[in-house]
């Protein structure tokens, strides 16, 4: 008994192994199975990802080209501005000017204006003066009468002792009135 106990305790023993190894080779292969479906996600997973990155760095690269081209209208548009403020503070300046030479010409038109109202006032006069020496002088008495007044201003102002240098007048050989010539010296440079 001893041999066939001893065989059927190999038997059952190895039967044992058996059933175990089995067990563990079935329970070996769910995990198997199930790592390979986790594998199969993972790289499905791996797969959207890497798409998902793809479609991230096309978007980056978009995103940089447009950065690039806002970043060469933002210089274009600095360039602009400051040559419009240039232009603007030389419009100003130049408006300054203007305004400095318009109230110059505003000055001289005053005083032109008024030296006008002088030269018309004083035509004016003259004109009167005129017309009252013409009406004076169309009458033969009082034309003799104006002759023998400045024939006496002129004995009186030859009576005079004057300062200086003295001449006459002449028109027609004859001499018409005493005038006194002034003589001034040429100023030098030094």
């Amino acid at each position: 008994m001893n041999k066939s106990m001893f065989k059927n305790i190999a038997f059952v023993l190895l039967l044992g192994i058996t059933v175990f190894s089995m067990i563990k080779y079935v329970s070996e292969l769910k995990e198997r199975y199930r790592l390979q479906d986790n594998l199969v996600r993972a790289q499905d997973q791996i797969a959207v990802l890497a798409q998902e990155k793809q479609n991230l760095l096309q978007e980056i690269g978009k995103e940089k080209a447009f950065k690039e081209e806002l970043a060469l209208k933002n210089k274009g548009l600095k360039d602009y501005l400051k040559a419009s403020k240039d232009r603007i503070m030389r419009l100003f300046q130049t408006n300054t000017n203007i305004q400095n030479d318009l109230e110059d010409v505003n000055d001289k038109f005053s005083i032109l204006k008024a030296e006008n109202r002088s030269l018309i006032d004083s035509r004016q006069r003259l004109y009167e003066e005129n017309e009252q020496a013409k009406v004076k002088l169309n009458s033969i008495t009082e034309l003799k009468k104006a002759i023998r007044e400045l024939k006496a201003k002129g004995h009186s102002s030859h009576d005079l002792a004057a300062e200086g240098n003295q001449g006459f007048l002449i028109k027609d050989g004859r001499s018409t009135m005493k005038v006194k010539i002034e003589v001034v010296p040429a100023q030098t440079k030094k």
